[in-house]
């Protein structure tokens, strides 16, 4: 079975499959021809999308394969090559501070083992990711974040996510 990797675009979201199963779906088109029993591998016109594609191909399940792609390519466009994942866990990233900087700050800093000028630094910058882990990992973090007032969000890592961060100002 193909990893879910987006067929159109590239998008990888394996991660999120893996560890929210979601992220995007199957899709079964017109020519899906199931593998024969005790067979390994990938059965062809049985295709993952990621969710900003899902509906659309979905909406094309009557076509083949073939004819679908056409269709989804020239509706969406040409998409560029994304790096590999250098990391698959998905990542606990503060969206906003909120209205209690200093206990924000005092977590941020035995989360991340910053120093104070670090901590303050950072949470300047907002957004700003607190740590790459699995999601049981960083939920002590994450309550206790919210529950300071911070807005939090579970990113899961994607090749566009990823193409992001390396474009990102290195943090000091």
């Amino acid at each position: 079975m193909k990893p879910a990797i987006c067929d159109l675009c590239l998008n990888d979201f394996r991660s999120e499959m893996f560890h929210a199963a979601s992220g995007g779906d199957l899709v079964r088109f017109a020519d899906y021809s199931p593998l024969d029993a005790g067979c390994a591998g990938h059965p062809h016109g049985y295709e993952w999308f990621c969710a900003e594609h899902l509906a659309s191909a979905q909406a094309l399940a009557s076509l083949n394969y073939a004819d679908a792609m056409a269709r989804l390519f020239r509706q969406f466009g040409p998409f560029p090559e994304y790096p590999a994942l250098a990391h698959s866990d998905p990542a606990l990233w503060v969206l906003q501070v909120g209205p209690n900087p200093t206990r924000v700050f005092c977590i941020i800093r035995q989360a991340m083992a910053l120093s104070p000028r670090q901590a303050k630094m950072l949470m300047a910058t907002a957004p700003f990711k607190v740590m790459q882990a699995w999601p049981q990992a960083f939920r002590t973090w994450q309550q206790a974040l919210e529950q300071a007032g911070a807005s939090v969000e579970t990113r899961y890592p994607s090749s566009r996510s990823a193409l992001v961060e390396s474009t990102a100002p290195p943090r000091r």
